[in-house]
């Protein structure tokens, strides 16, 4: 798995200022999947879903349930029973 650092609200990979990919997201009583980002000459390999993983074990971490604003969230947590139970929101 790639070198993803986190920070309040976020999972990246690469410089802070400058994402290679980055997942953003906001915490209440659920964590919300906002956007999804991975530059162009990334896509493809896998980094996004890597993000996502990140969220997905935070998640269970605080005893929370994802919230899937973001498309390709919603399309990666929606795509394999795995995520079954750590989501919120119809298939």
């Amino acid at each position: 798995m790639a070198d993803i650092k986190q920070e309040e609200g976020r999972f990246y990979l690469g410089e802070s200022e400058m994402p290679d990919a980055e997942v953003t997201f906001r915490e209440s009583d659920d964590i919300v999947i906002e956007h999804t980002m991975v530059v162009e000459d990334k896509q493809g390999s896998g980094i996004g879903t890597d993000l996502i993983d990140h969220v997905v074990a935070y998640a269970k971490e605080q005893g929370k349930k994802i919230v899937p604003v973001c498309t390709f969230a919603h399309e990666i947590l929606s795509s394999d029973k795995k995520y079954e139970g750590v989501w919120e929101g119809p298939l």
